[in-house]
Order: C-alpha cells, then sequence, then structure tokens
C-alpha cells in the first residue's frame, strides 16, 4: 500500500468517524428527548459505529505495515481480523436492540394506550440523519473500490444497512404521528434484525481472510489454465491458492521434461512465476516447484 492510499484511507475512516459521532448524539439527544425507540436504536447504532471507526484506525496503522522479521508477509491480516471484530459488534448491538424492542412491543400489547407517540421532531431528525448518512455511504463505495480495503469495504456496508435502517426509523415514526405508537418499536426491531444480517454476512467473510481459504473455483481455474499454456510445462501436477485478504498466494508444482536441463527447467519455473504475477494482479507471489516428468 502506497503512502498515498494509507493517507486517502485514513482520511475516509477519520470522516466517518467524526459525522458518526455527530450522528449518535444528535440521534440519541432527540430520541430520549422525543420518546422515539427507533431513533434511540439507530443512536446506538450510530454509537457502535464510532467505537468501530477508532477501531479501524488503529488497526490501519499495523495493518499498513511493511513487512518485518516477525511478520515476513506483511501485516494485512490484522484488517481481516478487524473485519472480524467488526461483525461481533454488530452482533451484539443487534441483540440488544431486537430483545429491547420486543419487549416494547410487549408492553404495548399488554398496556395499550398507555404510551404516547414520539415528537414530530423526530421525523425530521430521522430524515436528515438518513441523508446524511447516504451521502457517507457513497463516499466509503468510492473510496472501497479505489483501494480495495476490505475494513472500508464492510464500513461501507455498515453505512448502507444504517441507510435502510434510518429509512424504516422515519417511516414507523411517520406512522406513529397518526397514533400508532407500537410501530416505532417495530421499526426498532426492523433495524436489529438489518444489523444482524450485516453482523453475520461480516463474520462469514472475514473467516475466510484469516484461515487461508481459497478462492472461487473459476478463479483458480483461471491460474490453472494459464499455468498449463506456458511453453515447456507438460502438466501442473499440484497447485493451491489461498486467500490473503483481497490478495493471493499461489503454489504449484509443474511437471517437466525430465532430459532438460537443471538451468532450463529453472528457466520454465521463472517464466510460470512471472508470467502467473503478471496476468493476476491480485497474486502476490506464486511460488513454482519443479518434478520430472512422470510416464507422460
Amino acid at each position: 500500500m502506497t503512502k498515498e492510499t494509507r493517507k486517502e484511507i485514513l482520511r475516509a475512516v477519520k470522516l466517518g468517524l467524526i459525522i458518526n459521532l455527530f450522528l449518535a448524539i444528535l440521534k440519541l439527544s432527540f430520541g430520549f428527548w422525543g420518546h422515539a425507540a427507533a431513533l434511540v436504536s439507530d443512536g446506538l447504532n450510530s454509537s457502535s459505529d464510532v467505537f468501530i471507526s477508532l477501531m479501524i484506525l488503529v488497526v490501519l496503522q499495523l495493518a499498513t505495515k511493511k513487512p518485518d522479521y516477525d511478520h515476513p508477509y506483511g501485516h494485512e491480516k490484522y484488517e481481516g481480523l478487524a473485519y472480524f471484530v467488526l461483525g461481533i459488534i454488530f452482533m451484539v448491538t443487534a441483540g440488544y436492540i431486537m430483545v429491547d424492542s420486543i419487549l416494547l412491543i410487549i408492553g404495548h400489547i399488554t398496556h395499550p394506550g398507555i404510551n404516547e407517540a414520539p415528537h414530530l421532531l423526530t421525523v425530521f431528525v430521522s430524515i436528515a440523519a438518513l441523508l446524511i448518512k447516504l451521502g457517507l455511504y457513497r463516499y466509503y463505495i468510492k473510496i472501497g473500490k479505489r483501494y480495495q480495503s476490505p475494513t472500508i469495504k464492510a464500513d461501507a456496508k455498515n453505512h448502507l444497512i444504517d441507510v435502510y435502517a434510518t429509512s424504516f426509523s422515519v417511516i414507523g415514526l411517520a406512522i406513529t404521528q397518526f397514533g400508532y405508537v407500537m410501530f416505532d418499536d417495530i421499526a426498532a426491531f426492523i433495524i436489529g434484525l438489518f444489523i444482524m444480517r450485516l453482523a453475520i454476512q461480516i463474520i462469514g467473510e472475514s473467516a475466510s481472510f484469516l484461515t487461508d481459504q481459497a478462492p472461487s473455483k473459476e478463479e483458480i481455474k483461471a491460474i490453472y489454465s494459464v499455468i498449463l499454456s506456458i511453453e515447456g510445462v507438460l502438466k501442473v501436477d499440484d497447485l493451491k491458492v489461498r486467500k490473503h485478504m483481497t490478495q493471493r498466494y499461489v503454489d504449484v508444482e509443474i511437471a517437466v521434461r525430465s532430459s532438460h536441463t537443471l538451468e532450463h527447467a529453472h528457466k520454465i519455473a521463472e517464466t510460470v512465476h512471472h508470467h502467473v504475477e503478471d496476468v493476476f494482479p491480485d497474486v502476490i507471489h506464486c511460488m513454482v516447484h519443479v518434478n520430472p516428468e512422470r510416464n507422460l
């Protein structure tokens, strides 16, 4: 990662931190003041986003460090670890919101008519928060695509979920103005569902980053075909490809003529090494082992 790339990513995270802090204060303040459960739930979601942004800032400082003696393959997997923790935080937040919403809904059913509708101003606060989040989401998508950062992409997904969640907050709060107070808590529960769905998705993706999972079969087949097409390669005896965050490591065993000199066999292996890395920019390193032909 270049210095300019790192600087741009950190700038995006800092901007997200400032906006999330503002939204958390805005939503919680007006949520409690206006008796709006959906807005309070949305505010708790924004509060978790503040913690997430702080964590990302710390982790990216580690993940973008150059390889050293203790980490010869680099520090990128710290970003995968942050990705996993993001999912856990989202899951805990979602669980709290959903349980609290269910209890409030039960309270409405068992004691109808005792709760007042949220203040009308909370509807306009939700609309303002929705517009701000939509703008932040579009910015993160742009940065995530440009620099291929898993953490920025994960946070972009989080912002998208926030857009959906705040949309339901707006709808629920608007309906309560017509006397249907329970819809405030129903909206809060739906927000929890959105956050839980995101949490499960992020935990699954982060696990693939941290456990050296292989990429798609199509990607492996493409690498296999390129290797087999190189002059001098008679057969691919073994091929392993593993994820390293957004990049790949390739380990391949190729068969060559047993009559080749060591120097010739080395040249074929070197050609495979460079060609794979040139054709597939995501491949960090291609390790090639040469075997003599076997009954070919």
